[in-house]
């Protein structure tokens, strides 16, 4: 089994509340929106693996936000490994850029409900094998929010929530969704850790 925390994310609103309108507020100049998810990549930087963000393990946090309420939950923003993507023509790994994406319901590979960019752009980094940055695209490229493995993030770039909080997640969104009356929101993704 892979690093999972013992306990979920306790970031207050406030702080996770600066932290989203900090960073949404470099590319928007409209309000922060009511109903929003952030991902903080990295925010269990010292207590899960190695000092500072981990590939394959669930040391990243999820935070659903709409003006009803925030729930937290543990997740992870980057792909189970580093190197070629052999499902990708040949390029490496993508790793989802920090930022404001939209994304929405969708089906993963056809399997089960889970949320993606669909035809919302984003931008990726594709990682080297030895970490770095080999080059960045912008476009459509399957980026999914969706439940991870047990033995790994079962990530190629998506962002994944462990097996045992993900139907809870999965409801928690659709409820909050419904109650807003949207079908897509905002994921606000930054480094961590909050502060």
């Amino acid at each position: 089994m892979i690093p999972i925390p013992q306990s979920r994310p306790k970031a207050s609103l406030s702080v996770v509340m600066a932290a989203a309108k900090a960073e949404w507020e470099k590319t928007n100049t409209t309000p922060l929106p009511s109903l929003f998810v952030l991902g903080v990549r990295g925010y269990y930087d010292s207590t899960i693996g190695e000092a500072g963000n981990d590939i394959n393990a669930y040391d990243d946090a999820f935070f659903i936000i709409s003006f009803l309420s925030m729930t937290s939950w543990n997740g992870n923003t980057d792909p189970t490994r580093y190197g070629v993507n052999p499902h990708a023509d040949g390029k490496c790994m993508a790793r989802l850029k920090t930022g404001c994406w939209t994304m929405q319901p969708r089906m993963h590979r056809g399997k089960y409900q889970a949320y993606g960019q669909e035809e919302s752009p984003v931008t990726v980094e594709r990682i080297r094998a030895n970490g770095s940055i080999s080059r960045t695209e912008t476009g459509c490229f399957g980026i999914d929010l969706h439940l991870g493995g047990i033995n790994g993030t079962s990530s190629e770039g998506c962002q994944t929530v462990p097996p045992d909080q993900w139907e809870k997640f999965r409801k928690e969104l659709n409820a909050t969704l419904h109650l807003n009356n949207v079908k897509k929101f905002s994921y606000i993704l930054i480094n961590g850790p909050l502060t």
